[in-house]
């Protein structure tokens, strides 16, 4: 029988009395407790990953310069005609140009503090790098990549070599 003449309640359930005052759940306090100990987990996690996300920006903008350096020699050989990099510290930026048309811009990159790689430090021993079409330049240039004092080095040497190396 489905219904119980007797309790007025469905088989199986009985009425034993008043149905309790509380409700099951968690009250405020206990809330409050559980997010104060998931934010100061994740404020404890935030402060043991930040070095390593700054690693990997310095990181990631040494590989996009090596890469774009890369890319210049690739113009450079396909046009027959030189092609220039000119490094700007103030801004950290570079921009990959023609040599002889100075408004012919392959490229412009922004490493700086507006940027996703938030660089603090860009420093090169030459404001400009010219590779010819062999792949060559006249000098071996050094550019110094670094965000909070982490920093990586981007080397282009006479004979069209690219390096990144890290800085101790």
């Amino acid at each position: 029988m489905l219904f119980s003449q007797q309790s007025g309640w469905f088989d199986g359930v009985s009425n034993q009395g008043p149905v309790p005052s509380r409700i099951a759940g968690y009250t405020l306090i206990e809330l409050l407790i559980g997010l104060f100990l998931l934010s100061l987990l994740s404020l404890m996690t935030y402060i043991r990953l930040q070095p390593g996300l700054e690693h990997g920006k310095v990181n990631g903008a040494a590989s996009v310069f090596a890469i774009d350096l890369q890319y210049a020699q690739q113009l450079a050989a396909q046009q027959r005609k030189p092609v220039v990099v000119i490094m700007t510290a103030a801004t950290a930026s570079y921009v990959i140009r023609d040599r002889a048309n100075a408004s012919t811009i392959f490229r412009t990159r922004y490493l700086g503090n507006d940027t996703d790689y938030t660089l603090d430090e860009f420093d090169c021993t030459a404001s400009s790098l010219e590779i010819f079409p062999t792949g060559v330049t006249r000098t071996t240039t050094t550019c110094t990549l670094g965000r909070n004092g982490y920093r990586k080095q981007v080397k282009y040497t006479k004979a069209g070599q690219i390096r990144v190396a890290s800085v101790s």
